[in-house]
C-alpha cells in the first residue's frame, strides 16, 4: 500500500495531498484496530506516533530530509469505535521537510 501511494502523485513544496481512499482500499471501515497496528509495527519505515483508545496516528517516511530530494511522509489517522472497529482514515501525503 505505501509503495502504491509513494508511487502516485508527488507533493510539491508544502502541498498536501489527501490520500484517505488509498489507505482505505487496504483498511476498509470495520477493520479491527489489531489489524491496522500489526501491519505497521512489520514496517521498517514507519512509526506509531499517537495511540490512544480511540485513535491510531502512523508515520511513514521515504528518505531523509535535508539528505533526500525526493524525501516524503505519508501520516494516517485511523478512528475506532468502543469495540476496537476502524470507523474512519485520513491520510495525507506531503513532502518530508
Amino acid at each position: 500500500m505505501l509503495e502504491s501511494i509513494y508511487a502516485s502523485a508527488t507533493p510539491v513544496r508544502f502541498e498536501q495531498l489527501d490520500v484517505s481512499d488509498l489507505v482505505a482500499e487496504h483498511f476498509p471501515v470495520g477493520t479491527g484496530r489489531a489489524v491496522v497496528k500489526e501491519a505497521f509495527l512489520a514496517s521498517a519505515s514507519s512509526k506509531i506516533v499517537e495511540e490512544t483508545p480511540e485513535k491510531l496516528v502512523v508515520r511513514d517516511n521515504k528518505g531523509q530530509a535535508m539528505l533526500d530530494p525526493d524525501a516524503r511522509s505519508i501520516v494516517m489517522t485511523f478512528s475506532f469505535d468502543t469495540q476496537g472497529a476502524l470507523i474512519a482514515v485520513k491520510a495525507i501525503h506531503l513532502k518530508y521537510q
